[in-house]
């Protein structure tokens, strides 16, 4: 039914409500990077112009009462729910507008599901106004509705075969290890392939701490000081933005640090049910992995180190009992690694209350309680800074005193140890390939032979990682690691600690005596920084 037919069904004293629909997949504007001569919503605008003008064209008074817009808001992902276009359906079926205008068909709908809806309502409707700028649509007809379901089924097609050709450019530009558009990555400059010198050290300092107890939150404080601002999302919209812990955590682990080329399939981000873990997407082509066209902040083995330091605490952090003070909840010396002398219960900082106690909150601030809360007895307390102060001289003196030996066996870690094995199955995997290839093996039995090179070979890395990640906590009581001990963090002071001390046993004392430094026994472990 073309306009001048609708017009016959409708009175032509009528004033006709209708809404009006426009989308845009993605608006330019809100990209990472955006031309300048570009403004927010400006092709829904151009939409909007378009529609507006052809709504004058029809031979009935009608009036755009309503406007839907679903800026930046793909069609064609059933993941995705569209508000406004709810929002018109539900207009549409209580009778608020009498009919939609829009663009084209592939505006209003790109999944059949969706098509299906619009169609149900006009059907239902029969003198509903449904009229598409472009494409000849006119909804109240069948001619027009199946016209619309083709139109959005071409449209949902030809989107299905470009992610499909998308994807496989992706992965073959990966595999060349070549940079595809992107924001400037953090330690890099503009051209993303030369280093920025400030934030690469930052990075690169912070990734040969990890090992010895810097944690993510101390590299996130340490982007907040150096002024980092998070780029603008979706989600974060306008104002000021805060730095994620997992932004933070992001920076480190992406494999681009160590120069490895990072390819993550689209589809694989969709179905993730928790926030991927990075280094599991290096890109390998021929068993070996892909070096970018950049410049590297740290080696292979650095980055290894300080990712799997964080893995494991992630582990540890997820296994660890309701209630229980992360390890990395680093506030004072000797929390956790204190214990009571009656029951043997990790100690923690507790505050003292200015109110109930403003002396012993004036002097010391703080003290290590046996808390019941923990499971312990709750019979010994004991003030904080002394505590802190004679476990920390104490420590370093003995340290000081195995310095010699505590090089000589970071010195005697090979990480290297399984390197001519690693060659062995790149070329092996290689030479797999090119016999499938020629087709004098089948593809079944190459994957079975790869499939199991490729085993062996994750193992020897993470056997690798562990090697180097030893070998950097053994080297943390060197002369050299130590010498900056008082402008360490909190965290790599307690790392260095625990890698020389098994607990500090803290024994019951008669309430109000004076500190008592042979009330505190320090537990060495037998074989440091093992």
């Amino acid at each position: 039914m073309t306009p001048i037919a609708v017009a016959d069904t409708i009175h032509s004293d009528m004033l006709v409500p209708l809404g009006m629909y426009r989308r845009v997949s993605e608006d330019k504007t809100l990209k990472g990077r955006t031309s300048t001569w570009r403004e927010i919503e400006e092709q829904v605008k151009e939409q909007e112009s378009a529609i507006r003008a052809f709504a004058k064209t029809l031979p009935f008074e009608a009036a755009i009462t309503r406007d839907y817009c679903d800026n930046n808001t793909p069609a064609s992902d059933p993941f995705i729910i569209r508000d406004d276009f709810e929002r018109m359906l539900k207009d549409l079926e209580a009778g608020v507008i009498r009919g939609i205008l829009f663009l084209h068909s592939d505006r209003l709908a790109r999944l059949v599901y969706d098509a299906a809806r619009v169609c149900r309502v006009f059907e239902m409707n029969p003198e509903y106004v449904g009229l598409s700028v472009e494409g000849s649509v006119d909804l109240s007809t069948v001619e027009g509705r199946g016209m619309f379901v083709m139109q959005a089924t071409v449209g949902n097609m030809e989107i299905g075969n470009i992610k499909r050709r998308v994807t496989r450019t992706n992965r073959r530009v990966a595999e060349k290890g070549v940079m595809h558009g992107a924001p400037r990555p953090f330690g890099w400059n503009d051209d993303r392939r030369t280093l920025h010198n400030e934030e690469a050290k930052i990075v690169r300092d912070a990734i040969l701490a990890i090992p010895g107890g810097y944690t993510v939150a101390d590299f996130k404080r340490k982007l907040t000081e150096y002024g980092y601002v998070p780029k603008q999302t979706k989600r974060s919209g306008e104002g000021r933005r805060a730095i994620q812990h997992s932004a933070a955590e992001a920076i480190l682990i992406n494999p681009r640090v160590a120069g490895y080329r990072l390819h993550v399939p689209e589809s694989v981000r969709r179905s993730a049910k928790a926030r991927l873990w990075l280094p599991d997407f290096i890109t390998y082509k021929d068993g070996k992995p892909v070096v970018g066209d950049w410049e590297a902040i740290t080696t292979h083995d650095e980055w290894k180190a300080a990712t799997d330091e964080i893995k494991a605490r992630k582990a540890a952090n997820k296994t660890g009992l309701k209630g229980k003070k992360h390890t990395t909840t680093a506030t004072h010396l000797c929390s956790g690694i204190a214990r009571c002398g009656k029951c043997s219960t990790p100690m923690w900082s507790n505050p003292y209350s200015e109110k109930h106690h403003p002396t012993a909150f004036k002097l010391y601030g703080f003290r290590y309680a046996c808390l019941t809360s923990q499971g312990g007895c709750g019979g010994v307390t004991r003030v904080g800074p002394p505590v802190d102060t004679f476990v920390e001289h104490a420590f370093l003196a003995h340290t000081n005193r195995g310095l010699g030996d505590s090089v000589e066996k970071a010195a005697q870690l090979d990480e290297s140890i399984h390197d001519s094995r690693l060659d062995e199955i790149a070329d092996e995997i290689a030479d797999v390939n090119e016999r499938r290839r020629v087709k004098r093996i089948s593809t079944s039995a190459a994957l079975d032979m790869i499939e199991e090179l490729e085993a062996e070979r994750d193992a020897l890395l993470s056997e690798r990682g562990k090697i180097a990640l030893q070998k950097r906590q053994q080297a943390l009581l060197s002369p050299e690691a130590l010498s900056d001990w008082e402008n360490l963090t909190m965290s790599e002071k307690r790392a260095r600690l625990k890698t020389s001390i098994r607990a500090v046993i803290v024994h019951p004392s008669g309430r109000g005596k004076r500190f008592d430094e042979d009330l505190i026994e320090i537990v060495w472990k037998d074989n440091p920084a093992a």
